[in-house]
C-alpha cells in the first residue's frame, strides 16, 4: 500500500481535504478573535490620526497656506492697515483731493477718521518714523479737520 493510499484509507480523507478542514476551522474561529480590539490596534489607529493631522497641517500651514487677495481695508492685519492708512496720505499729499481720500477712508468703516488719523500720526512720531510719513499723515488729519499740539511742527 502507497502512503496517501494508507493515509486515504486509515483517516478518511486525503491531506489536501485536512488542510482545507484546518483552514475552514481557522476560518470560524478568526471571528470570535475579532471581535476584541488589543491595545496596539488602538494605539496604531490615534497614531496614524495624529501623524496624518499633523501632516496635513504642516502642509496647510507651510507648504501651500491660504493666499487672500482683493481683500477690503477693515479685514487687513493692523500693520498693513497702517501702511494702507500711509498709502492714503501720500496719496492726498500728491492730489489734494479730500473727497477720494474720504472715500477710501470709508473702507476702514470709521465713524471719525480724522481722529483716527490724528492718533495714527502720534503713534507715528512716538515710534521715530520718517519726517515724510509723518507730514503726509499729519496733513491728511489736519484736512480731515483734526489737529493735535504734536503735529503741528510736522505742518507747513
Amino acid at each position: 500500500m502507497c502512503p496517501e493510499a494508507y493515509w486515504q484509507f486509515y483517516h478518511g480523507m486525503t491531506r489536501y481535504d485536512y488542510k482545507y478542514q484546518r483552514q475552514k476551522q481557522a476560518r470560524v474561529l478568526r471571528p470570535q478573535r475579532m471581535n476584541r480590539v488589543t491595545r496596539p490596534a488602538l494605539f496604531n489607529l490615534f497614531l496614524g490620526l495624529l501623524v496624518g493631522a499633523g501632516i496635513s497641517l504642516y502642509y496647510a500651514w507651510e507648504i501651500s497656506p491660504v493666499k487672500y487677495l482683493d481683500n477690503d481695508p477693515y479685514a487687513l492685519r493692523a500693520d498693513y492697515a497702517n501702511d494702507y492708512l500711509l498709502l492714503i496720505a501720500q496719496k492726498y499729499a500728491l492730489e489734494k483731493d479730500i473727497g477720494v481720500t474720504r472715500a477710501y477712508l470709508s473702507d476702514f468703516g470709521l465713524d471719525r477718521p480724522g481722529e483716527f488719523v490724528a492718533a495714527r500720526v502720534e503713534h507715528m512720531i512716538a515710534a521715530g518714523h520718517s519726517t515724510a510719513d509723518i507730514t503726509a499723515m499729519a496733513e491728511l488729519a489736519k484736512a480731515l479737520g483734526s489737529d493735535t499740539p504734536k503735529m503741528r511742527p510736522f505742518l507747513s
